[in-house]
């Protein structure tokens, strides 16, 4: 998978940030299995089937413009079709070379959305608390506890849908809850998933995607990491997640010995660590 400043899913003309170069369906896989094995997404079901729908959140959110970890993170399949966050979509619209947007007027009651074109109006777009209970929306209680946001939500995507359609490089603006999912505004997201402050030694999801990364292009197995992590851990962890952060710098930094790579692909468990790569030991 090579490294770049761009991404080959990346639609003609959107400037990102992203650091990862897609260029095939087996970068694709790779890049989905990357995301599935660091337990991002859970551990409960088939994982194949979790990196098929990793890979798709990744195409979708990649062609509208989106780097791979936002894709992964903010992109929903919902009956088939993509839904975003509203985080992403107000993103997709400021980042936007032409478009921009204003929020009028934000409350409990009301959200007001002014669209804007290389500073001229195009018009505004209104979501009253009305219109949701009107639609039935508010039997969620998701909308009950956060109607600012997703007063926001509405408003934002039917305006993305009238005045800037192509600000998703061909995607349609839903959220999830527009086609069928759960409402997930950034102020519920934010209140429910509110974690204890980290360890010094805890990884993150991002170090632990470089780990599994580099364990890949040394060429490990599924059963092979498997071992490789039993071996590290000393039998106490069977993925990579459960590695303490500083080992797994040490695997992003100086990734697998081809002889580790042979040993723990022809033997699962081993008690022979120390042909390790020497670089750890620097």
């Amino acid at each position: 998978m090579a490294v770049s400043t761009s991404s080959a899913l990346t639609a003609p003309g959107m400037t990102t940030s992203l650091s990862l170069q897609v260029q095939s369906v087996d970068d694709l896989a790779r890049l989905a299995r990357v995301f599935a094995a660091s337990g991002l997404f859970g551990r409960a079901g088939n994982q194949e089937t979790q990196i098929a729908e990793c890979a798709i959140r990744l195409m979708a959110g990649m062609e509208a413009g989106f780097s791979p970890f936002a894709s992964a993170t903010g992109v929903h399949i919902i009956n088939g079709k993509p839904a975003f966050s509203s985080n992403l979509l107000a993103q997709a619209v400021r980042r936007h070379p032409v478009y921009d947007y204003r929020v009028l007027d934000k409350s409990a009651s009301i959200c007001k959305i002014r669209f804007l074109a290389k500073g001229e109006v195009l018009g505004d777009e209104t979501f009253t608390i009305e219109m949701a209970e009107r639609a039935g929306l508010l039997k969620n209680p998701t909308w009950k506890s956060y109607p600012e946001a997703m007063l926001f939500s509405r408003a934002l995507t039917a305006g993305m849908r009238t005045h800037c359609p192509d600000a998703l490089n061909g995607a349609t603006a839903y959220t999830p809850d527009e086609l069928g999912g759960d409402p997930q505004p950034v102020e519920a997201v934010t209140v429910a998933e509110v974690q204890p402050a980290p360890t010094a030694d805890a990884p993150d999801a991002e170090l632990i995607a470089q780990a599994y990364a580099k364990c890949a292009d040394a060429g490990l197995s599924d059963d092979g990491l498997m071992a490789l992590v039993s071996e590290l851990s000393n039998g106490q962890a069977e993925t990579l997640d459960k590695l303490p952060a500083a080992t797994l710098r040490k695997l992003a930094k100086a990734g697998v010995s081809a002889k580790t790579v042979e040993r723990c692909n022809a033997e699962p468990i081993t008690d022979d660590p120390d042909d390790l790569p020497a670089a750890w030991s620097a």
